[in-house]
Protein backbone atom coordinates (compact mmCIF):
# COMPACT_ATOMS: atom_id res chain seq x y z
CA UNK A 1 0.00 0.00 0.00
CA UNK A 2 1.27 3.44 -0.84
CA UNK A 3 0.85 5.20 2.46
CA UNK A 4 1.69 8.81 3.09
CA UNK A 5 5.09 8.86 4.82
CA UNK A 6 5.27 10.11 8.40
CA UNK A 7 7.36 13.12 7.40
CA UNK A 8 4.68 14.20 4.89
CA UNK A 9 1.63 13.95 7.16
CA UNK A 10 1.60 17.72 7.70
CA UNK A 11 1.91 18.49 3.96
CA UNK A 12 -1.30 19.18 2.06
CA UNK A 13 -1.64 16.74 -0.83
CA UNK A 14 -3.89 16.81 -3.86
CA UNK A 15 -7.30 15.31 -3.19
CA UNK A 16 -6.76 12.75 -5.96
CA UNK A 17 -3.55 11.56 -4.27
CA UNK A 18 -5.11 11.05 -0.85
CA UNK A 19 -8.16 9.43 -2.42
CA UNK A 20 -5.87 6.83 -4.01
CA UNK A 21 -4.11 6.22 -0.68
CA UNK A 22 -7.44 5.83 1.11
CA UNK A 23 -8.78 3.36 -1.45
CA UNK A 24 -5.71 1.14 -1.25
CA UNK A 25 -5.67 1.37 2.55
CA UNK A 26 -9.22 0.07 2.82
CA UNK A 27 -8.44 -3.04 0.79
CA UNK A 28 -5.16 -3.76 2.55
CA UNK A 29 -6.53 -3.20 6.05
CA UNK A 30 -9.52 -5.44 5.29
CA UNK A 31 -7.15 -8.23 4.25
CA UNK A 32 -5.01 -7.69 7.35
CA UNK A 33 -8.09 -7.96 9.61
CA UNK A 34 -9.20 -11.24 8.01
CA UNK A 35 -5.65 -12.64 8.08
CA UNK A 36 -5.34 -11.77 11.77
CA UNK A 37 -8.59 -13.56 12.56
CA UNK A 38 -7.52 -16.66 10.59
CA UNK A 39 -4.00 -16.74 12.05
CA UNK A 40 -5.18 -16.30 15.65
CA UNK A 41 -7.59 -19.21 15.21
CA UNK A 42 -4.86 -21.37 13.65
CA UNK A 43 -2.54 -20.56 16.57
CA UNK A 44 -5.23 -21.97 18.89
CA UNK A 45 -5.51 -25.23 16.93
CA UNK A 46 -8.69 -24.27 15.11
CA UNK A 47 -9.48 -25.05 11.46
CA UNK A 48 -12.11 -22.39 11.02
CA UNK A 49 -13.09 -18.98 12.27
CA UNK A 50 -16.20 -16.84 12.21
CA UNK A 51 -15.71 -13.38 10.73
CA UNK A 52 -18.52 -10.90 11.42
CA UNK A 53 -17.73 -7.98 9.15
CA UNK A 54 -18.29 -7.35 5.46
CA UNK A 55 -15.73 -8.95 3.11
CA UNK A 56 -15.28 -7.52 -0.36
CA UNK A 57 -15.81 -9.70 -3.42
CA UNK A 58 -12.14 -9.23 -4.27
CA UNK A 59 -10.99 -10.58 -0.91
CA UNK A 60 -13.53 -13.43 -0.99
CA UNK A 61 -12.09 -14.47 -4.36
CA UNK A 62 -8.53 -14.24 -3.01
CA UNK A 63 -9.42 -16.39 -0.01
CA UNK A 64 -10.98 -19.04 -2.26
CA UNK A 65 -7.95 -18.94 -4.58
CA UNK A 66 -5.74 -19.57 -1.53
CA UNK A 67 -7.70 -22.69 -0.57
CA UNK A 68 -10.13 -21.32 2.02
CA UNK A 69 -13.78 -22.34 2.12
CA UNK A 70 -16.22 -19.52 2.80
CA UNK A 71 -19.75 -20.22 4.03
CA UNK A 72 -22.47 -18.26 5.76
CA UNK A 73 -23.63 -19.69 9.10
CA UNK A 74 -27.26 -19.84 7.98
CA UNK A 75 -29.76 -19.91 9.59
CA UNK A 76 -28.01 -18.52 12.67
CA UNK A 77 -26.56 -15.54 10.80
CA UNK A 78 -27.97 -12.29 12.04
CA UNK A 79 -26.73 -10.48 8.97
CA UNK A 80 -25.31 -11.36 5.58
CA UNK A 81 -21.94 -10.10 6.82
CA UNK A 82 -21.14 -13.21 8.85
CA UNK A 83 -18.80 -15.78 7.33
CA UNK A 84 -17.27 -19.05 8.39
CA UNK A 85 -13.77 -19.23 6.96
CA UNK A 86 -12.26 -22.71 7.08
CA UNK A 87 -9.00 -24.28 5.96
CA UNK A 88 -9.41 -27.98 6.75
CA UNK A 89 -10.24 -29.23 3.26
Amino acid sequence: MARIPQEELTTLKAASAVKTVAASAIAELEEMQVAHCINEAANCGQYQTVYCRPISDTLLAKLKTNGYTITNPVPIAKSKDEYIISWNN
